[in-house]
């Protein structure tokens, strides 16, 4: 086989393997846009440069784009926090710094800052994406990841927390605050928006609330 053929060949595999995360990409950015409900099959194909059929390929529908979304932005992710928790030479408090630091990395970076408000805008039309975003994303964290540093921080006598369980609902609930308000009311605020202020406020409350000292932002993002 000619080496030219060869080249294209590769090629051509290498752009057939990419091809689904590029359509995930295509759909999640226009989920963000216009809404999950307003987004049609031919507008993702459309924005991912390939006609409905190459999409149909891989995807039935708009309900397996997104769960394909969040499978592909979220759960490695996952593994992170996970790694975090299990290193013995943290405290608790060190790894709940570092823990929410990497929430907010990965979501700054990544645009997942915009999954919350999409879930929440569309969980009643959608009840199933709901469910799995919840059942796979935020249960886990909340309970394999925050309770237990919770948990580890009261054994050891770093904590104060009667209730860890809903404690950590409100920690959670802080964070998709951030993100909610970031996409939708913030640009409606004449008082302005700054994120990382309101990130470190968000950050001091919470380690007030377990009787730890306020830390920095340079140490939470380390």
């Amino acid at each position: 086989m000619p080496e030219s053929s060869t080249k294209a060949d590769g090629k051509g595999r290498r752009r057939k393997e990419a091809r689904p995360a590029e359509l995930v990409d295509a759909a999640f950015s226009l989920f963000l846009e216009k809404g999950f409900a307003a987004t049609r099959i031919e507008d993702v194909a459309a924005r991912a440069g390939v006609g409905k059929g190459t999409l149909y390929l891989y995807y039935q529908s708009k309900e397996q784009l997104l769960q394909a979304a969040v499978e592909q932005l979220l759960l490695p992710r996952f593994g992170d926090l996970q790694a975090l928790i299990a290193d013995p030479d943290l405290s608790a408090a060190e790894q709940l710094d570092r823990v929410l630091g990497l929430l907010w990395k990965h979501a700054s970076a990544s645009g997942l800052s915009g999954l919350p408000k999409l879930m929440i805008g569309e969980c009643h039309n959608f009840p199933a994406l709901a469910r799995q975003f919840v059942e796979r994303w935020i249960a886990p964290v909340q309970d394999q990841v925050l309770r237990k540093i919770l948990q580890r921080g009261i054994a050891r006598g770093e904590f104060s927390v009667s209730d860890p369980e809903y404690a950590v609902r409100c920690i959670a609930g802080g964070f998709v605050f951030l993100f909610i308000w970031g996409h939708s009311l913030a640009d409606f605020d004449q008082r302005g928006f700054d994120p990382e202020r309101q990130r470190t406020a968000w950050m001091e409350m919470i380690r007030s609330g377990l009787g730890l000292a306020p830390t920095t932002a340079e140490e939470a993002l380390a």
